[in-house]
């Protein structure tokens, strides 16, 4: 009898066990993790560990049911905000139902999730929240989910600026960033577009653009812009953007994104060499004379400047010719003046108008740095009044001319008395 009870007991076990697997506890060794007051919630794992942008997860807990008794509405609710979205037709709420406690913690409940991660999530560490209840308030825990995306990330590398140090008053300063991809994809048809503040602008059409093409996964590439600064930009660093606009390889919709990244650009204090004043000599300058053009230099800048020189630049197409076309000028204080004279002379057939001349400014700056300035000097040409000698001429002539024309009209009336 014995020997038949025995079996009988052993598969009773075993059908109870099938029987308590398909309604929902597993057996197996607890993981450790967080405790509610009554039930234990341990995380089991996440997958894919770690997470991917745009991707499903899956997560899994243990749950251990220790409140005595049967317990009829045992729920669970998992809070998981941003970047996590319930997007797999999965929903917040999870009821167990009709669970019996026990204070064996080898049988268990696998409570499962599936979630979206959104497409732009960022690396790191976000927790959700899973919860507890059976009607007579919540027990919460939070717990830790990875996300590393496998998809493009940006950082700004390296400056390199020609001239080497940027200063106020510049055109086509060449600026050289490199674009550095930190992330865990590839990013293709890559577009950077930099956006400049007040006081700089490009220097031609598209200079503030440049296209790069494909920038792998820890790779680099070098965006280059032409810009000209205003000369009236202060000292120190000034904030510009680099809008970048790309395309995920992995992403199977092949929409482009798009990452704004800061960009500093530092305005060295420096000399600012600018053209005060004009004079000539003589003041009235006209055809076939010679002429002494006085400049008066001013250096605007803050900073000292060395060996400040002037030349003028000769216009083929101007009627002039330099016998001293530079001249030495010398140290230059910040808001000091210095003269430079050229001497010229006017040809003979110049015509009566305002010239622009075109001279460049050179000084050294405190770190043995040639700093050169384009500027434009006006010059006035005006009609030739003739000499005195022409005038007495022409008056002479003017006078014969009216007796003559006086001589004729008294002989004529003369004639008209005798008839």
């Amino acid at each position: 009898m014995k020997s038949r009870l025995i079996p009988d007991i052993t598969f009773i076990g075993m059908l109870i066990v099938v029987l308590s697997t398909m309604i929902g506890p597993t057996l197996g060794a607890p993981i450790a993790g967080g405790t509610g007051s009554k039930v234990q919630m341990n995380f089991m794992y996440q997958d894919p560990d770690p997470a991917e942008a745009g991707k499903y997860i899956d997560l899994r807990w243990q749950i251990v049911n220790t409140v005595g008794g049967t317990t009829e509405n045992l729920r669970f609710r998992l809070e998981a905000g941003y970047p996590f979205l319930f997007e797999a037709g999965d929903t917040p709420d999870k009821y167990i139902g009709t669970s019996a406690g026990t204070n064996d913690n080898l049988v268990y409940y696998v409570l499962h999730y599936k979630l979206r991660v959104a497409d732009n999530a960022l690396k790191g560490t976000y927790n959700v929240t899973l919860g507890w209840t059976t009607g007579e308030g919540w027990t919460k825990k939070e717990f830790p989910v990875y996300i590393d995306p496998k998809k493009p990330d940006f950082v700004v590398g390296a400056l390199v600026t020609s001239p080497e140090r940027l200063i106020a008053d510049t055109d086509e300063a060449k600026l050289s960033v490199n674009i550095d991809n930190i992330g865990k994809g590839n990013a293709e048809n890559v577009k950077v577009k930099l956006l400049l503040p007040e006081g700089f602008k490009p220097s031609y059409s598209y200079s503030d653009e440049d296209s790069l093409g494909i920038i792998e996964k820890g790779g680099s590439k070098e965006a280059t812009f032409y810009v000209d600064i205003d000369e009236n930009v202060s000292e120190g660093e000034h904030d510009a953007k680099l809008n970048i606009t790309y395309r995920d390889e992995n992403d199977e919709n092949n929409q482009y994104r798009t990452k704004t990244l800061d960009l500093a650009l530092p305005i060295k204090p420096a000399p600012r060499l600018v053209v005060e004043s004009v004079a000539a000599t003589p003041e009235n300058i006209v055809p076939g004379s010679n002429a002494d053009i006085l400049i008066k230099v001013r250096n605007a800048g803050n900073e000292k400047a060395q060996s400040v020189s002037l030349r003028v630049f000769k216009d083929s197409s101007q009627p002039f010719e330099f016998s001293e076309k530079s001249d030495f000028i010398g140290k230059l204080e910040s808001g000091e003046s210095g003269d430079a004279v050229i001497r010229m002379k006017i040809d003979d057939t110049a015509p009566a108008k305002k010239y622009l001349l075109d001279v460049e400014l050179r000084g050294i700056d405190q770190k043995e740095n040639v700093l050169i300035f384009r500027r434009t000097v006006p010059l006035t040409v005006a009609a030739d009044a003739g000499s005195p000698l022409e005038s007495v001429g022409l008056l002479a002539g003017a006078v014969v001319l009216l007796g003559a024309v006086g001589a004729a009209y008294y002989m004529k009336n003369e004639r008209k008395k005798g008839l």
